[in-house]
């Protein structure tokens, strides 16, 4: 009924602004602002901030449906303008959102997370001062997290992590790569294929690097920082070994045991990208375990395993120097 009034004022309001002062019957109109607010929003829309608020409001409140919370959430992430959530103090809420017990709910947030910060400097910021890598890291590692968690999770590190040194800094203080590292090994193969990715993505160099080594490292620099983590955590030989020896993926009793094309070329990508950097000229080698992997890999070249993979062949040939 509210409804079907709010329909009538409409009406009403549109056909006084269709009369002319020449008719006999003329009545100024009513201005604007005189309008049932609720109709104006039928009329012109929420502004984006105000969506983002009643849908946080909805999704934070238990007594709703799950349904309710998630579509709200969606809602969220559709209208998300991601420069106004710190404004409208909505990141704790939405992080807080990502622990939640019910796994549509924690998913669906921490989708509002990944798609805010990608790509946008000033939304990483804003991310970065909630201390928010140990709640990540949580939902990526946790055995209770499903798998669209875990997969959401990887979203969130990539958008945060790529093209911001600080960002990477903070995720190693929060001892992130042994979770990277895992996530390479990961039961559901879109993480896997996410993680090899990243991997690659944090080891390309940064175009505005500094020409002198005396300059600081650019602030979207992570190639030094990944490098020194892949070191650390043995991820060059975790890597290698997942190509060679395939692991299976999917949870029972879906398992497949068949090598994963996807996969194998990011993994491929990342352990080339490694490799490239560490120079042509420098003697540095590789320990011998990842020497006999390498000369594994490139006996695939030529072949329809290593077709799928789609590398170049200076890209092979960086390979086969490593495995000599």
């Amino acid at each position: 009924m509210a409804s079907m009034a709010k329909m009538r004022d409409l009406l009403a309001w549109s056909t006084e602004h269709h009369t002319t002062s020449e008719d006999p019957n003329y009545v100024p109109p009513r201005p604007l602002e005189e309008l049932d607010p609720g109709l104006i929003d039928m009329i012109l829309g929420k502004p984006d901030a105000v969506r983002m608020r009643d849908a946080m409001a909805i999704a934070v409140d238990e007594s709703k449906s799950e349904e309710d919370r998630v579509v709200a959430l969606d809602d969220m992430e559709l209208a998300n303008n991601a420069n106004d959530m710190e404004v409208l103090k909505l990141w704790e809420p939405v992080l807080q959102l990502t622990q939640s017990p019910i796994p549509a709910i924690s998913a669906q947030a921490l989708w509002v997370v990944g798609t805010a910060v990608q790509n946008n400097p000033k939304s990483q910021e804003a991310f970065l001062k909630h201390d928010p890598f140990p709640t990540v890291i949580t939902a990526l590692t946790s055995e209770k997290s499903t798998n669209e968690i875990r997969a959401k999770a990887m979203y969130v590190l990539s958008g945060a992590l790529r093209h911001n040194r600080e960002a990477v800094v903070k995720f190693t203080d929060a001892k992130g790569w042994k979770a990277l590292r895992a996530a390479l090994e990961d039961s559901h193969i879109a993480v896997r294929r996410k993680a090899a990715f990243l991997v690659n993505s944090l080891l390309l160099p940064d175009s505005t690097l500094p020409n002198s080594p005396s300059q600081p490292p650019s602030s979207l620099q992570t190639s030094d920082l990944t490098r020194s983590a892949i070191d650390t955590h043995a991820i060059l030989p975790a890597l290698t070994t997942s190509i060679v020896h395939p692991r299976p993926f999917g949870r029972e009793p879906n398992v497949q045991t068949q090598p994963d094309a996807d996969f194998e070329e990011k993994a491929a990508r990342a352990v080339v990208t490694y490799l490239d950097g560490i120079g042509r000229s420098s003697q540095t080698g590789v320990p011998e375990a990842v020497k006999g992997d390498l000369q594994v890999i490139v006996k695939e070249k030529g072949t329809e395993r290593g077709k799928e993979w789609g590398l170049e062949d200076g890209e092979w040939e960086v390979l086969r120097r490593f495995a000599e």
